[in-house]
């Protein structure tokens, strides 16, 4: 389906893909409209003439429309750094630091291995 997109002077065509969903719950119409457009509504007889119906209902609504393509650049915020990471390294070299997670570590392990016998 071509629709016409009109930018100031200048008419093109633009391929223009939509879904059309039929409902036949009612018995004596068929309801047509476009997944993408809920407001475009028509109900017919025939699957057929609700396409049709369909169609003249988008060129004219097309017809009202512009389409205005525009850019912008856009900066994503800066994160904010971790404030942990400045503490990172901090006792790297510290012999008692290294003495009490050692301590930890034993007493983490200790732990873990009474919890896996009960």
């Amino acid at each position: 389906m071509l629709s016409q997109v009109s930018i100031g002077k200048i008419s093109q065509s633009v391929p223009l893909k939509l879904h059309i969903l039929l409902d036949r719950s009612n018995e004596t119409k068929i309801s047509a409209s476009f997944l993408e457009l809920p407001n475009c509504q028509v109900e017919a007889s025939t699957q057929e003439e609700a396409i049709e119906k369909l169609n003249e209902l988008l060129h004219i609504r097309l017809e009202k429309l512009e389409i205005i393509p525009v850019e912008f650049e856009w900066q994503l915020p800066k994160q904010q750094e971790n404030p942990w990471v400045k503490f990172a390294g901090v006792f790297q070299d510290d012999p008692d630091f290294a003495e009490i997670a050692e301590s930890l570590r034993k007493e983490r392990l200790a732990n873990d291995d009474e919890i896996a016998e009960v």
